[in-house]
């Protein structure tokens, strides 16, 4: 047998058969509609002290028109993936579906594993503009108080939850980018002594702009 062709078949086969490839296929999407983002970059990196930042690229490629993707490297140690897509759009990133099988490093990493073939998706919401007034109190012992939930559990602004407001005031609020989906809030308005309950919500959608206006 030709010798050279010898090499390339063993070197080949130690990078398939023993190298024992490591494999991720998922799709990276909107969770809320289910839709995929396309042209969005999937990347292995490799943990090492040779690069200032720590880290080298060892394979990278994109996602398809329907936002999923597939990425293989042959065997190699202390490697994670990572997903960028707020480098195609304005997108509120929530990171890879926490599922049991899945080595999560944190939210926005995974550790890769030798010889292993994972399942993952990564999870990312674009913005609309939403402004939030408060209207229509009455004197100065009047009182807000409201919870705030959004579809997607991991998103915090800095507005305190519950937000109490104290005495008569009527906030104009600023208009704040925001991840589209449902916004509902839930509490009570005391106003002239009287205590009623309060619930109500609002939709968001991509590049929407909303003015959301509470009755004190």
């Amino acid at each position: 047998m030709n010798r050279l062709f010898l090499i390339i078949l063993l070197f080949s086969v130690s990078c398939t058969k023993f190298g024992k490839n490591m494999t991720v296929k998922g799709r990276v999407l909107n969770p809320i509609t289910g839709e995929g983002i396309s042209n969005v970059p999937v990347i292995i990196y490799r943990s090492t002290l040779d690069y200032p930042s720590g880290s080298k690229r060892v394979k990278e490629t994109t996602t398809d028109s329907d936002g999923y993707f597939e990425i293989s490297k042959a065997s190699l140690s202390k490697c994670y993936l990572t997903c960028h897509v707020t480098e195609v759009g304005d997108y509120y990133p929530i990171g890879w579906e926490k599922k049991d099988d899945v080595p999560l490093f944190d939210a926005f990493t995974i550790s890769v594993k030798k010889g292993k073939t994972m399942h993952a998706d990564y999870y990312a919401v674009p913005y609309g503009n939403l402004q939030i007034n408060n209207t229509s109190c009455f004197d100065s012992n009047d009182e807000l108080k409201i919870y705030r939930t959004h579809s997607i559990p991991s998103f915090y602004d800095d507005v305190p939850n519950p937000a109490i407001y104290l005495g008569c005031v009527n906030q104009t609020g600023n208009m704040n980018k925001a991840p589209m989906g449902w916004y509902k809030y839930s509490g009570t308005v005391t106003k002239n002594g009287i205590v009623t309950p309060k619930k109500d919500s609002i939709y968001l959608n991509e590049g929407e702009t909303k003015v959301w206006n509470i009755n004190y």
